[in-house]
């Protein structure tokens, strides 16, 4: 691979370098089990909710757990990380985003994900590598990629953007969460006070890849989004909210953008915290003395 790998890579170019001794290939989708369907050459099942997730906690896993997956799948200081999955890659950038707040650089999307490479007719593979146990680098956390409930109401007061990825029936409060993801739900429904509302799926182009650079930035302007401002992006869970992390952050190379993973899960359960129902935005209220507190 070239040192301008990262952070998307086409399926073409990634079946050019199947047989780089440096290059790891992980599956992350929202159902493992169809990684067992087939899957690219060489690529390791990484299952979103036991490896990128602590067991007990509702939180990212600890550098310990991390470092374990590393070294399962054989990443070291030297490799071209390559993610791809199923849902528009929604698990395949939370794993990209999680990656890169603990030090790995040199990552890229697939873009298109597994769609995109059974489209092209590229080769499947039902054999499943075995775990390697290399020596990767000590995963070190970058706390600035992340944002807090707190991050958020400063960021909101200081005129940043605040992202609301979801659909939009999730941000008028319609539905606390879209069917078949009931176990994901808040005790409330509707968006944070100060949210725009940016689908996910905007920055997604018909052919199921993403949008180019200009065609993102216009579709930004249309929402009245500032490009030159901080972002913070959210969704239910925080795997969408990832994907518009990495088109913000990783494609448009906009400064100062934050994934608040604890999303509307958090957001609309919390005793305290304001939500506005409806498609406006909406004000945050003077104080949030549930979050401002000493």
């Amino acid at each position: 691979m070239s040192r301008a790998f990262g952070p998307l890579i086409s399926p073409a170019q990634l079946a050019e370098h199947l047989d780089d001794p440096n290059l790891v290939v992980l599956e992350v989708n929202e159902r493992p089990l169809v990684y067992n369907q087939g899957h690219i050459r060489g690529a390791h099942n990484v299952d979103w909710h036991v490896d990128l997730q602590d067991p007990v906690l509702r939180d990212v896993p600890g550098a310990a757990a991390l470092r374990a997956l590393w070294s399962r799948v054989g990443i070291t200081r030297a490799s071209d990380v390559v993610l791809y999955g199923d849902q528009h890659n929604w698990y395949a950038a939370y794993g990209y985003w999680l990656f890169r707040m603990f030090g790995l650089k040199r990552l890229a999307i697939l873009d298109g994900g597994r769609q995109a490479w059974l489209q092209a007719d590229l080769p499947k593979d039902r054999d499943i590598p075995a775990a390697v146990s290399s020596t990767p680098p000590n995963p070190k956390l970058d706390p600035s990629l992340r944002a807090s409930a707190r991050d958020v109401v400063a960021l909101v007061r200081a005129g940043g953007n605040l992202v609301d990825v979801r659909s939009a029936a999730e941000y008028r409060g319609d539905i606390i969460a879209e069917p078949g993801y009931l176990q994901e739900g808040a005790q409330r429904a509707g968006h944070i006070p100060g949210a725009t509302h940016f689908p996910w799926e905007l920055a997604i182009a018909d052919d199921g890849r993403f949008q180019g650079p200009d065609r993102l930035r216009e579709l930004l302007r249309g929402r009245g989004l500032d490009e030159g401002a901080p972002a913070i992006s959210y969704c239910r869970i925080g795997e969408r909210s990832a994907h518009t992390w990495f088109v913000l952050s990783e494609l448009l190379g906009m400064r100062d953008v934050r994934n608040y993973d604890g999303s509307w899960s958090e957001w609309g359960s919390m005793v305290g915290l304001p939500v506005v129902k409806g498609p406006e935005a909406g004000a945050l209220p003077g104080s949030v003395p549930s979050l401002e507190a000493a």
